[in-house]
């Protein structure tokens, strides 16, 4: 049976505590050597922790001008795209218009102005592109689709065309309500434009196109005078109806410059929100080498330094079997 004096209990407790002492170490070294970062980083720091927090003030930063440039470059994009589908829509019947006057029959002209209308509900349709569940062209009022039904547009345009007996006068009435901040103005359903987005530190990306440009606005006439034929409008008279046909032709093809100039200006925007973008990106990746370097360790090191506790538990198990065997028989021995 084995005896353990007094004295033998204390060492013992000497021997366990350190046992766990060298444990705690080997967990601690082996995790060091392992992600090559100290455990504790505030000693590694020696309690200066005042370069870590720069470091990550400026992480938090570029973390939120990533957001914006995604959000900004998702939001240009969707503008971008819908100012191409405009000018295909304005190409596909800007000519056909143009040449109206030469239609021999009505039927003619009453297909045309179906056409017409329908790409004027596709003009709507593009300028409430919505990406994310957010209207591209309605400014501030993201939630809200800037604009309303094609039959509401042209039932307006109709009544503000009452009494117009020719052409000019038709396509008057339409310039005067698309102005008119009584008319379109009212039709109009979005907001204020969007402020400037912060990017890059000290840059803005200004996306604040809205569907109350004027170019989008002349383009959209276009296309309404034309599409107001299909309600009827100077019916009986097919020569004033080719003439509009005619006036709402010369409209689209005058705007073709305003949208090529509309969509130049996005396209600026969206390279410079590229450019913020990529520079942001190569400074977080620096930024993020930076931050592991701080507190790392050598793994060389580590390892040595494992290998010597670990030898020093090893050394202490040794002990501590020796002491646990003690008994009168091993000292007699």
């Amino acid at each position: 049976m084995t005896r353990i004096s007094v004295g033998d209990a204390s060492l013992a407790n000497i021997l366990s505590r350190q046992g766990a002492e060298l444990r705690g170490q080997v967990n601690r070294v082996s995790q060091e050597a392992v992600t090559g970062k100290a455990s504790d980083i505030g000693a590694a720091l020696r309690g200066d922790f005042s370069p870590l927090l720069a470091i990550d003030a400026s992480l938090t930063r570029l973390a939120a001008f990533a957001s914006n440039t995604t959000d900004a470059a998702f939001q240009a994009a969707a503008q971008q795209s819908a100012i191409a589908g405009l000018t295909g829509l304005a190409g596909g019947i800007a000519t056909t218009l143009l040449g109206a006057t030469s239609y021999s029959t009505p039927a003619q002209i009453d297909t045309l102005a179906t056409d017409a209308k329908g790409r004027l509900a596709s003009a709507i349709g593009l300028l409430n592109t919505q990406v994310s569940g957010r209207a591209v062209f309605s400014g501030v009022a993201t939630d809200t689709a800037p604009l309303g039904q094609v039959d509401d547009m042209l039932i307006a345009l109709q009544t503000a065309a009452t009494g117009a007996t020719t052409a000019g006068q038709v396509s008057a009435a339409v310039q005067s309500w698309f102005a008119d901040p009584l008319g379109f103005g009212a039709y109009y359903q979005g907001g204020n434009p969007l402020s400037p987005v912060p990017v890059a530190p000290g840059e803005t990306a200004e996306i604040s196109t809205t569907a109350m440009d004027p170019t989008l606005r002349d383009t959209l006439a276009g296309f309404a005078m034309a599409a107001l034929l299909d309600r009827g409008l100077l019916s009986g008279d097919a020569a004033e109806r080719a003439r509009l046909m005619h006036e709402a032709g010369q409209q689209l093809v005058a705007t073709e410059d305003g949208r090529t100039t509309l969509a130049a200006r996005i396209g600026t925007v969206e390279a410079r929100i590229e450019a913020a973008r990529t520079r942001n990106s190569a400074e977080e990746t620096s930024l993020g080498i930076l931050r592991s370097d701080i507190g790392s360790v050598d793994p060389y090191e580590a390892a040595t330094r494992l290998q010597s506790i670990q030898a020093q538990l090893e050394s202490l198990y040794l002990v501590t079997a020796r002491v646990s065997r003690l008994s009168l028989v091993e000292y007699l021995r």
